[in-house]
């Protein structure tokens, strides 16, 4: 069971409207829980959360956490709501259950809560982000189901869990990787790092060919933003063959116009046809999210 008192002052400040707005009554997540909330539930009684944001269980992680719950037991209360008669669901711990029932216990300690789907999605998601060994693919997921399940934005998203909206928009970018990568992510065979880079590349075929590369070669995310890079360099060349930069004196004068407006460089690119591209140049995730406010994209989109 996550509790308060087991958080660091200044990250459960971070947390902000998070675990104290959720159940701010209820004294789940405070050391005011006494012994007399907590009970010996059968294993085989328990059933697991749908919406639980681990979809990974290493076995080598499991075994090892067994061993311990064989020596010490199941020190911390698995989280659990009603699911039918003599039935309950884990809202938080199923690695502790898990566990538990590798190790052969027949009963483990547990707090019953009558949570609503809202709660309990937000207490497993905060209860799996605070032990940092979430892998970012099923973070990204988490948080992709939080927003449409239960319509949250973004920032109202980050104010719950404690972090950044610039961090919750990179993970759910992941989501736009093809599976093989996200399985890679999710395996951590490949970092968020190596993730994010790749999502510079737009053509799938190329993605799928550099994940690849970093598995066979070992490359480091600085190795392969170089590589991306150089692609990228490339393939902008090719591009800028059949077009150039207008000379004409209105796309110049419109240019510096609209550079003006959005405060970023700008370019015009015009082929012989008169069809070509209009450039908005950033260089970091902040700038790219104020170009798309300014032009009216929603944050979804980034």
């Amino acid at each position: 069971m996550l509790k308060l008192k087991e958080i660091p002052k200044k990250q459960r400040a971070a947390l902000g409207q998070g675990l104290d707005a959720l159940l701010p009554a209820d004294g789940l997540f405070d050391e005011k829980v006494s012994e007399r909330d907590i009970k010996q539930l059968a294993i085989d009684s328990l059933i697991p959360n749908p919406d639980q944001p681990r979809r990974m269980f290493v076995e080598e992680s499991l075994a090892d956490l067994s061993q311990s719950i064989k020596e010490k037991g199941v020190i911390q209360p698995i989280i659990v709501r009603p699911a039918g008669i003599d039935k309950y669901e884990i809202v938080a711990g199923e690695r502790r259950w898990r566990a538990a029932h590798m190790a052969g216990f027949r009963e483990v300690p547990a707090i019953v809560r009558a949570l609503s789907d809202s709660e309990a999605l937000e207490i497993a998601l905060i209860e799996n982000i605070q032990r940092e060994d979430l892998n970012p693919l099923d973070t990204a997921e988490a948080y992709d189901t939080l927003i449409k399940k239960f319509s949250y934005t973004h920032e109202l998203l980050a104010q719950k869990i404690g972090k950044d909206r610039t961090s919750i928009t990179n993970h759910l970018r992941l989501l736009r990787l093809p599976d093989p990568i996200k399985q890679e992510v999710r395996q951590e065979k490949l970092s968020m790092g190596h993730a994010r880079t790749l999502l510079a590349v737009e053509h799938v075929p190329t993605q799928l060919s550099l994940s690849k590369k970093i598995l066979k070669r070992k490359l480091s995310v600085r190795e392969l933003e170089r590589i991306v890079q150089n692609y990228k360099e490339k393939n902008q060349n090719q591009d800028e063959k059949p077009s150039s930069v207008s000379q004409d004196p209105l796309c110049k004068a419109l240019e510096m116009k609209l550079a003006r407006h959005f405060s970023t460089r700008v370019r015009i690119r015009k082929n012989g046809s008169g069809a070509g591209k209009l450039e908005l140049h950033f260089h970091s995730e902040e700038e790219l999210h104020r170009l798309l406010e300014a032009i009216g994209c929603s944050e979804d989109f980034c």
